[in-house]
């Protein structure tokens, strides 16, 4: 469903169950003021033999509630460092898996390299500049988890759902993905002030061509942005052309990051 520019995306959503819980958490996240919407917390990487979270959610499901750095276990049962938000979209659970500054944009990391290439930087510490976890952790994270989102500028501006997008990995498995321009269904898309709700939306990737990303200047899908585009705009990612309009890429010290996450 594509939502004109100016209408209220709350009131197209049900007034029962978790789409009204959704409703109220967006009417209040567009009230607060700017900024990340998580405490700010210490590490969180004590060692406990008993308790192998694999993914965020397992620290939600034993009651954390502070964001910050968590220990989680992959695979093949090794530890590492991951930055935790449990407080952005009420009962979600989500697990950093990239992070980048504009300035960095260049990096083959985040412009060449798809979701399914091993490319880590800086994957022992999680820092919002410079962030991209490898290949065996994302899969790992991928199997623990239902659902996958883009934010911009995390870090300063929090959650609002202003450029923003969230899709499940049942409808569109990111990871694995490779394709030219085509429609993939997302329950959330916002650029630019355009919002669709459950619709399809172009996608891109290619093996050390491009990582993921939407191109709002495109036709073709549901979902419509082109009003306010700039030619060939980049959106999410890859980031050859971009608009400074757009929050990821407003400025040098803009911020693009990539989730996955699980709710309860």
């Amino acid at each position: 469903m594509q939502v004109k520019r100016k209408s209220n995306i709350l009131s197209l959503l049900p007034d029962s169950g978790k789409e009204n819980q959704d409703k109220v958490h967006i009417r209040r996240r567009q009230r607060e003021p700017k900024g990340d919407s998580c405490p700010k917390a210490k590490d969180n990487l004590q060692g406990n033999e008993k308790f192998r979270p694999t993914s965020c959610l397992d620290y939600l499901l034993k009651g954390a509630s502070a964001c910050g750095i968590y220990r989680l276990y992959d695979s093949s049962s090794n530890s590492f460092p991951a930055y935790c938000d449990f407080k952005s979209e009420p009962g979600f659970a989500w697990t950093l898996v990239m992070s980048w500054a504009n300035k960095n944009r260049a990096w083959s990391a985040f412009r060449r390299n798809s979701l399914r290439e091993n490319a880590p930087v800086n994957e022992n510490s999680p820092i919002w500049n410079m962030y991209r976890l490898s290949l065996t952790r994302m899969r790992s994270l991928q199997a623990h988890s239902t659902h996958w989102r883009a934010t911009c500028s995390y870090p300063t501006h929090g959650i609002d759902f202003t450029d923003y997008i969230r899709g499940n990995f049942k409808d569109f498995n990111i990871v694995d993905f490779i394709g030219s321009g085509h429609c993939r269904k997302v329950e959330f898309a916002n650029i630019r002030g355009h919002i669709g709700l459950q619709l399809t939306v172009r996608f891109w990737q290619g093996v050390k061509s491009f990582f993921l990303h939407t191109d709002s200047s495109s036709s073709g899908c549901n979902f419509n942005a082109r009003s306010g585009s700039v030619s060939s705009e980049d959106n999410f990612g890859y980031y050859h052309t971009i608009n400074p309009k757009f929050r990821c890429t407003a400025g040098d010290l803009s911020t693009t990051q990539w989730w996955f996450g699980a709710h309860l």
